[in-house]
């Protein structure tokens, strides 16, 4: 397992600046191996005729097969998406972070998680901020087994588990002067609220580079956190289900991992849209063959850019726009109101720390405020008559909305942040050529 990912380092660094030629064939002929594969040992995809198809001549055919969504996956038994002879737990196994309230088992098969360790070399590298034998604290939900060539002092990893105090993690992130701090981009905004000037004054004589996953980076809250730490911040876009997607460069463009995906940008009817234009972010892991997972809707929204990045890797760039399509308000002109809206709101508003918003099957909003210093009752009430000008001026029109005080987000069982969730369906179109 560790001989096979030193084997794979070299040739994921390299791949990053093939052809694009080379790569699309590379990727064409992955994804027919795949297909056969799962048509042949993938019950689901076995007892499906749409996946009866021959092997693919381009890869915009690939646009014919079924798109493959959460509530599938969801709502079938996990044997029927796992090839024959494939045991859970003794393959790399993992579940769904449950941001939607309800979690996804997921397994990978070895060689194909291999190529991902391996490949997440290059993604630190890519920042051009980070060093092997760097001192990196990860503040994170779960603590993963440590690494044999972590013994001598090489991507060394302290972890710091958010289910302690935030004055626990401070002070042992203090006493680690780390020169690398990853984390979840609602833990760093906690850790910046518990830090006093000086405190932080002290982490940023160590600290070189912040890294943040798993949840949308918004741009106010990237500026927030490279003037704070006072150093560079660098994303990662992944998903249990798929591993790695994209991640950041110097330049802080995210190149999609293509040696290993393929990437789809979709319309609200399954349709693809080229490059720059905006859709849901849809994934073929192409070296997968445990659970392989078609056309897999990620549940986001983004964009591929048009723009080569002058980093000089071949891997096209996206940027994520609006956080997850399926958490969003619905307002009554139909339109609806992503997570960036609140996560703007709670990095630019005077008074706010934090926010989230939950809507109730009538449509009533009620969005959590925790405040980001303490307030008298005028304050407060202007605090709310501000927040409501703004959002009803944002969705340009007014509904129901109710600010209440709180003292913390709600976090799901993997860690995030819960920014925002309703009881109430968006009705999806209706294709044009559906009887």
């Amino acid at each position: 397992m560790f001989l096979r990912e030193a084997v794979y380092v070299p040739v994921t660094y390299a791949r990053q600046y093939g052809t694009r030629g080379s790569l699309r064939r590379r990727q064409l002929s992955q994804l027919n191996r795949m297909l056969a594969h799962a048509r042949a040992r993938v019950p689901y995809y076995r007892d499906d005729p749409a996946y009866r198809t021959g092997p693919l001549r381009t890869l915009a055919e690939a646009a014919r097969l079924p798109v493959l969504n959460k509530e599938v996956l969801r709502a079938r038994p996990l044997e029927d998406f796992l090839a024959d002879g494939v045991t859970p737990g003794t393959l790399p196994t993992f579940r769904t972070s449950g941001s939607t309230g309800r979690r996804v088992t997921v397994v990978h098969d070895q060689r194909s998680h291999d190529y991902h360790m391996a490949a997440c070399v290059r993604r630190f590298l890519a920042t051009r901020r980070y060093l092997p034998t760097d001192r990196l604290s990860h503040i994170r939900p779960f603590a993963p087994p440590s690494r044999g060539f972590e013994k001598a002092k090489l991507f060394r990893r302290h972890v710091l588990l958010t289910d302690r105090p935030m004055e626990d993690i401070k002070a042992e992130l203090l006493a680690e002067r780390p020169q690398v701090v990853i984390g979840y981009p609602v833990h760093l905004r906690a850790l910046l609220r518990a830090l006093t000037p000086a405190e932080l004054a002290a982490l940023r004589r160590t600290l070189r580079l912040v890294m943040t996953e798993s949840e949308l980076l918004v741009d106010a809250h990237r500026a927030l956190f490279e003037k704070e730490f006072g150093v560079p911040v660098r994303d990662e876009y992944s998903a249990f289900e798929v591993l790695n997607v994209a991640y950041d460069c110097r330049y802080g463009r995210a190149h999609l991992a293509e040696d290993r995906l393929l990437v789809e940008i979709l319309d609200e009817e399954d349709r693809p849209l080229p490059d720059g234009a905006e859709g849901r972010v849809v994934v073929t892991a192409f070296m997968e063959r445990a659970m392989p997972l078609i056309r897999y809707d990620l549940g986001d929204v983004g964009r591929i850019e048009t723009r080569p990045c002058p980093c000089g890797r071949r891997f096209r760039t996206l940027r994520l726009t609006a956080g997850r399509v399926n958490d969003s308000v619905l307002l009554p002109t139909g339109r609806q109101l992503y997570p960036d809206t609140f996560l703007h709101l709670a990095a630019t508003f005077p008074g706010i720390a934090e926010c989230a918003v939950h809507q109730d099957r009538e449509g009533a909003v009620r969005l959590d405020v925790v405040p980001a210093e303490a307030m008298d009752d005028d304050a407060w009430d202007a605090l709310c008559a501000g927040v409501t000008e703004r959002l009803h001026t944002v969705a340009e029109c007014v509904f129901p909305l109710r600010v209440v005080r709180a003292d913390r987000i709600a976090i799901t069982a993997g860690g995030k942040g819960r920014f925002v969730t309703s009881e109430v369906v968006a009705p999806r179109p209706v294709p044009a050529d559906t009887p």
